[in-house]
């Protein structure tokens, strides 16, 4: 592993629950010397990414820059966003827009839907659980073979795992049912009393590069029609789509 990535070990560290840590919390985290944590700390404090409280560090400014930067230039959240307030007003759900990075699934943006209908659910930036939930089953179903064999072998004594699949071939079966069917139905995997449907944002040649979702209260699932939900996801995915690959022909989205 690289130094660079090293010391990008250090922000994963922070969490909601963990706000503040000194040098020597980060260098028996991260098994390294107390000197190496140190420099670490300063180099990051010095590029704004750590703020420092009297020897306590928190997560820095430089951060929030990024993240305005990103809600700017990100051209898949560009291209989504007035959709999904669409989506919202066309059918009264909240909608969220997830990514995946590496072996987490991001909610990187998310639209309130019908005002009377209180529902939890991750904000932008939390991740997902990897394998719960319909944003996070739909982006592993539409994930290369290779990368989600590669997930399931890091991952296969996850609890959540075993209880898709005991072992790859079943495993696999089970993200290949939801590739065909082209959409997912989540009911209250993540959140008690939410129901959430999901269908990929998919670029000819490029695949993939992130999940929309409908969330909706587990009391109205009676009175709504899931697969026309998710017809109508699948539509105005294809709009977005539409969108990305024209930008996609000008420079690679990832």
């Amino acid at each position: 592993m690289t130094k660079f990535a090293r010391i990008l070990d250090v922000l994963d560290l922070f969490s909601e629950s963990v706000t503040l840590l000194t040098a020597e919390d980060i260098a028996n985290q991260l098994k390294i010397s107390r000197p190496t944590a140190f420099r670490y700390v300063r180099e990051l404090t010095g590029a704004g990414f750590l703020a420092n409280y009297s020897g306590r560090y928190s997560l820095g400014a430089r951060i929030i820059t990024l993240d305005y930067r990103i809600r700017s230039a990100d051209p898949v959240l560009n291209a989504a966003w007035p959709v999904m307030r669409e989506l919202c007003a066309e059918t009264a759900c909240t909608s969220i827009l997830c990514r995946m990075y590496n072996d987490e699934i991001i909610n990187v943006h998310h639209e309130a839907g019908y005002a009377g209908e209180a529902l939890a659910f991750a904000g932008r930036g939390r991740p997902l659980p990897l394998f719960r939930g319909s944003a996070s089953k739909t982006m592993l179903a539409f994930a290369p073979t290779a990368r989600l064999k590669k997930i399931y072998e890091r991952h296969h004594d996850d609890p959540d795992v075993r209880s898709i699949g005991h072992d790859w071939p079943a495993f696999q079966a089970y993200f290949a049912a939801i590739r065909k069917t082209g959409h997912y139905v989540s009911n209250q995997e993540v959140d008690k009393g939410t129901v959430g449907v999901s269908a990929p944002i998919k670029i000819p040649r490029v695949g993939a590069v992130a999940s929309l979702s409908l969330l909706l209260s587990v009391d109205r699932l009676p009175l709504l029609n899931m697969n026309g939900l998710a017809s109508i996801l699948k539509t105005r995915n294809r709009e977005i789509a539409d969108k990305l690959h024209l930008l996609s022909e000008a420079a690679p989205i990832h």
